[in-house]
């Protein structure tokens, strides 16, 4: 079994939040959160990730979108997310090859990259079966 490191490793550390000290950072935390929205909504398409794993994701990156457009509310958004598109179809052609185990555990590390991020500025429960 194939597993995320090297080159591999390095090329998703572009799609990693660099944390919200200023707008910039703002800015690509808020694009890596819409890339790992992108992602869970690929992989929900291929049965990697459950419809309910796609419908908590959406009502997570609502959230986190908000969140980081009153932060800053001159982040745009329409630049950020053909951004997030066009990393999350990289990251998917550089997963070519790999197992389908490793592709799931991709698709589940973006999923919990949403969801620990609500977490993080909404602590209301989240349920585990996403709802």
């Amino acid at each position: 079994m194939l597993r995320f490191s090297g080159p591999l490793s390095l090329a998703f550390c572009a799609l990693l939040p660099l944390g919200a000290q200023a707008a910039p950072g703002l800015s690509v935390s808020l694009k890596n959160y819409y890339a790992d929205y992108e992602i869970v909504l690929e992989c929900s398409g291929k049965a990697r990730l459950t419809p309910a794993d796609a419908e908590a994701a959406k009502g997570a990156i609502a959230k986190i979108e908000t969140y980081y457009l009153n932060r800053d509310p001159s982040l745009d958004k329409q630049h950020l997310l053909k951004q997030a598109v066009s990393n999350k179809d990289a990251a998917f052609k550089m997963l070519k090859g790999q197992s389908p185990v490793e592709e799931g555990r991709f698709c589940k590390a973006s999923f919990n990259d949403l969801v620990g991020k609500l977490r993080e500025i909404d602590p209301a429960p989240v349920a585990k079966d996403g709802s």
